[in-house]
C-alpha cells in the first residue's frame, strides 16, 4: 500500500508498506517568478519500476491537493529520455517541453593549453577574469553583478516567461553566497575595466569528485566575444577543478541554446 506524508509545504514523502520510497518537492522560480507556476522535483530512485506509475500518481495527487489554494497554472519537471520514469509522467499530463544535453569533462585528462589562444584573444582585448571572492561586496559590485545574471538568465529558456520577482541585489547576494551548493574560488567573472562582461559558475556536484555548471553567459554589450569569453573563463573553472583533485564537470545544456552549445 502506498501511503504519502506532506512533511512540509513543499515537500511529499511516499511510502510502500512503512518504507520510504520516495519523495516530491515544489516550489516556484525567484527569478523567473510566476506565483502560479512550479517546478516539481521527484526523487524516487528508490521505488520499485513495478510501482513508479502508482507512487508518482499518489504524490502528484497530494501536491495537486495541497497547492489548490494557490490555484496552479502549470508544472514542470525535468526526466532523462530513458528514464522509468518518463511514461508515469506523460500518463500524468506532462508533455516534453525542451530537451537538454547532459555532457561530462574530464578534467584530469584535459589539455588546458587548447584554451590558450582563447585566453590570450581575450587578454588581449583588455579582458581579466576573476574570481566571486575578489571582489569586495559593495553595493556597486552587488548590483552589477545581479544586472548581469539577470540579463543572461533572460536570455536563457525556460518555460517560465523572464519576470524577475522584485528582490534587491542584497537579498540576491545573500541567496548567492549563502548557498552551500555554490563555490565562491569557482564564480568567475569577465571583467573589461571595471564592467562586468560575462561570468561562469562551478557548484558541488551531487556526487563524489565532480562539480556541476551552472548557468554562464556573457552579457548582451559584449557579446560579439561570447566564445572566447566563455572559454577564457571555462579555463579558470578547468583549473580550479584540477587544483582541487576533481575528476569531472557535468554540465546541463539546452538543445535549443546556439551560445552555450558552442561552448
Amino acid at each position: 500500500m502506498v501511503t504519502i506524508r506532506l512533511e512540509s509545504p513543499t515537500k511529499a514523502v511516499a511510502y510502500v508498506d512503512g518504507s520510504e520510497v520516495g519523495s516530491l518537492r515544489f516550489s516556484t522560480n525567484r527569478l523567473h517568478f510566476h506565483p502560479r507556476i512550479f517546478y516539481v522535483r521527484f526523487a524516487l530512485g528508490d521505488t520499485p519500476t513495478s510501482r513508479l506509475a502508482e507512487v508518482a500518481g499518489a504524490l502528484y495527487k497530494t501536491m495537486m491537493g495541497a497547492l489548490e489554494p494557490r490555484d496552479p497554472l502549470l508544472f514542470y519537471t525535468g526526466a532523462d529520455e530513458d528514464s522509468p520514469l518518463l511514461p508515469a509522467l506523460r500518463s500524468l499530463g506532462f508533455r516534453e517541453f525542451r530537451r537538454v544535453y547532459l555532457p561530462t569533462l574530464e578534467v584530469r585528462s584535459f589539455e588546458l593549453s587548447s584554451l590558450d589562444a582563447c585566453v590570450n584573444r581575450t587578454a588581449a582585448l583588455g579582458y581579466r577574469v576573476v574570481a566571486l571572492v575578489e571582489f569586495e561586496p559593495t553595493d556597486h559590485t552587488k548590483g552589477a553583478l545581479f544586472r548581469l545574471f539577470s540579463e543572461v538568465y533572460a536570455d536563457t529558456a525556460t518555460v517560465v516567461p523572464a519576470t524577475p520577482e522584485a528582490f534587491s541585489p542584497d537579498e540576491w547576494w545573500s541567496d548567492l553566497v549563502e548557498d552551500e551548493a555554490v563555490i565562491p574560488e569557482a564564480f568567475f567573472v569577465a571583467l573589461r575595466g571595471d564592467d562586468m562582461a560575462g561570468f561562469g559558475t562551478l557548484y558541488r556536484g551531487e556526487r563524489e569528485g565532480e562539480l556541476e555548471t551552472g548557468i554562464f553567459g556573457t552579457a548582451r554589450l559584449h557579446r560579439h566575444h561570447h566564445r572566447d569569453l566563455m572559454l577564457a573563463v571555462k579555463a579558470r573553472e578547468i583549473a580550479y577543478a584540477k587544483l582541487h583533485g576533481y575528476r569531472a564537470i557535468r554540465a546541463e545544456i539546452d538543445a535549443d541554446n546556439p551560445l552555450v552549445l558552442q561552448i
